[in-house]
């Protein structure tokens, strides 16, 4: 393949070979590109469509692919330094982004737009779509707020997202094991066991099972005696018990900040964007749904 051809399929495609300084420059780039971008919106003495929404749109798409390969890198690379760069991306990453929703500069040139009727009127539907779910967005961020509450759901905001990535590394980093003797694998093809790491256990050599996939899904799949599979999955689905301490957090977090934003739950806020609109609307459609099986 000619240097030239390299080129021109390296550039088409999504690039996953990032070493931990490539990650590193990465999101400092993003994160400068994005604070240029929300200065220049902030001070415009004009706010339109074309040099706010506009500018902030195409900012979010132009870093999406390269901020989403950055931080998917933890879950796949067999690179420990690399993974926890990629960690160490998502924790800044999302700590920019909760930074840039809260800045009340670049909200009042977003709210400027939104409440130019006639801006609004002649913009085409999408946009006018755009503009008001950015809005929204800000908003539902806080903006509306006083100073003193906007600074505490920035804090939880902010420390929601490190609790998300800290659940993320434990669930990646940390993997279950169980023994099972060859008869309580029975089903399972023989190339399974192939340099399957073994110990004896009381003068009874045992196979050792993981929760990583190409253990947990074969063994799901076709062991034939029930007790295994209960096993292997209660062990993948007690795995990480320093994890409970951290949603245990996270709860308390999601209810804090939805009852500064002037809602009684998470739920509230969260299905208030989505087409059931209300917890009481989930809640008629799960009773007769179960009444429609009963």
């Amino acid at each position: 393949m000619s240097s030239r051809a390299h080129r021109l399929i390296k550039g088409a495609v999504l690039n996953f070979a990032r070493s931990p300084g490539d990650i590193r420059t990465t999101v400092g780039n993003i994160i400068s590109r994005g604070k240029l971008v929300q200065d220049l919106v902030a001070n415009q003495p004009n706010p339109v469509f074309s040099n706010t929404v506009a500018l902030l749109a195409k900012f979010e798409n132009d870093q999406g692919a390269d901020s989403s390969v950055v931080t998917f890198l933890q879950n796949v690379s067999a690179d420990k330094s690399v993974r926890d760069a990629s960690s160490e991306a998502e924790q800044q990453l999302g700590a920019f982004r909760i930074e840039s929703l809260m800045r009340e500069d670049v909200y009042k040139s977003v709210r400027a737009v939104f409440d130019n009727k006639a801006e609004m009127t002649a913009l085409e539907p999408e946009d006018r779509l755009l503009v008001e779910k950015m809005e929204e967005e800000y908003r539902r961020n806080g903006l509306a707020l006083s100073a003193e509450n906007r600074d505490k759901l920035g804090h939880i905001r902010k420390r929601l997202s490190e609790l998300g990535i800290m659940f993320s590394r434990s669930t990646n980093e940390n993997d279950g094991r169980i023994l099972f003797t060859r008869q309580e694998l029975g089903g399972l093809p023989a190339d399974y066991f192939d340099g399957r790491t073994t110990e004896v256990v009381d003068g009874v050599e045992k196979f050792v099972v993981t929760t990583k996939y190409p253990d947990l899904v074969p063994v799901m799949q076709l062991a034939k005696r029930e007790q295994t599979r209960r096993q292997l999955l209660a062990t993948e689905e007690s795995r990480c018990p320093e994890n409970i301490a951290l949603l245990q957090e996270a709860i308390g977090l999601r209810v804090e900040a939805a009852r500064l934003l002037g809602y009684t739950t998470h739920a509230e806020f969260v299905l208030e964007q989505n087409m059931a609109k209300a917890p009481q609307a989930v809640l008629e459609f799960e009773h007769d749904l179960r009444n429609k099986l009963d």
